[in-house]
């Protein structure tokens, strides 16, 4: 019966949720690895879901601390797990080249093996053995939520809040890149906090390579509005000129 409970719960309320936006605070980018692999999956939602509506303390699940697992917990369940930001998350094997950014170069690497079948292929995401739908269709649903704006601030304050400026660094734009790299080295051992305040963005405006957003910081009752500013890069991938 649990487990039936718990296939209702993944079909129907999970993809209800998971477009939901996060609280201002920023949760440490290992918070759903709940089995402690490197990486936020299914094997971790099992175990969330294995406590759904249970109350308790040190639940495995229970991200917001209120000794009970609920749609609060799922919501930010939903957002690592979906979205690859940090070395933890699940998106970082679709990003082929290393690169920080899904993009057309990791779909080439996958196509290149498309079909192929052995063990320790490029692009083979599910263990099978085969690069096939499966394997193409998680490399899709990576590339398309990383490779919006929004995908790259989300990523980009990942890294930050992990304390890893190289990774940051590379969703910054070329002609912004040394500017932002000394003051990371500044501020470094305080990179997690800086992250911490930056909160989300709202669109402002768009012309054809530029595309500006207001970032929310809210201190107190009062939201502040800073302006954030992307720019594609030469392979048309957006990237932050400034924030």
């Amino acid at each position: 019966m649990r487990n039936s409970k718990a296939i209702i719960f993944a079909a129907f309320i999970c993809p209800a949720v998971c477009g939901l936006a996060l609280a201002d605070a920023f949760l440490e980018p290992t918070i759903a690895n709940l089995n402690n692999d490197d990486s936020a999956d299914f094997s971790d939602f099992g175990l969330f879901a294995n406590n759904w509506q249970q109350t308790g303390e040190d639940l495995a699940g229970d991200f917001d601390d209120s000794n009970t697992i609920d749609t609060d917990d799922l919501m930010v369940f939903c957002w690592y797990w979906l979205f690859g930001y940090s070395e933890y998350q699940h998106c970082l094997y679709a990003d082929l080249d290393n690169d920080g950014v899904i993009a057309f170069e990791d779909v080439a690497k996958l196509a290149q093996n498309w079909l192929l079948s052995g063990e320790g292929l490029t692009g083979d995401f599910d263990d099978s053995n085969l690069i096939d739908y499966n394997d193409l269709s998680i490399m899709a649903g990576c590339w398309l939520a990383g490779s919006r704006p929004e995908g790259i601030w989300e990523q980009f304050k990942a890294a930050l809040a992990a304390g890893d400026a190289n990774t940051a660094l590379n969703f910054i734009s070329e002609t912004s890149k040394d500017t932002y790299a000394e003051v990371f080295q500044i501020i470094e051992p305080d990179l997690p906090a800086f992250a911490a305040g930056m909160g989300d963005l709202i669109f402002d405006s768009q012309e054809e390579a530029k595309v500006k957003y207001e970032m929310t910081h809210q201190v107190g009752e009062i939201t502040y509005l800073f302006p954030v500013i992307f720019i594609k890069d030469d392979d048309g991938n957006w990237r932050i000129f400034n924030f």
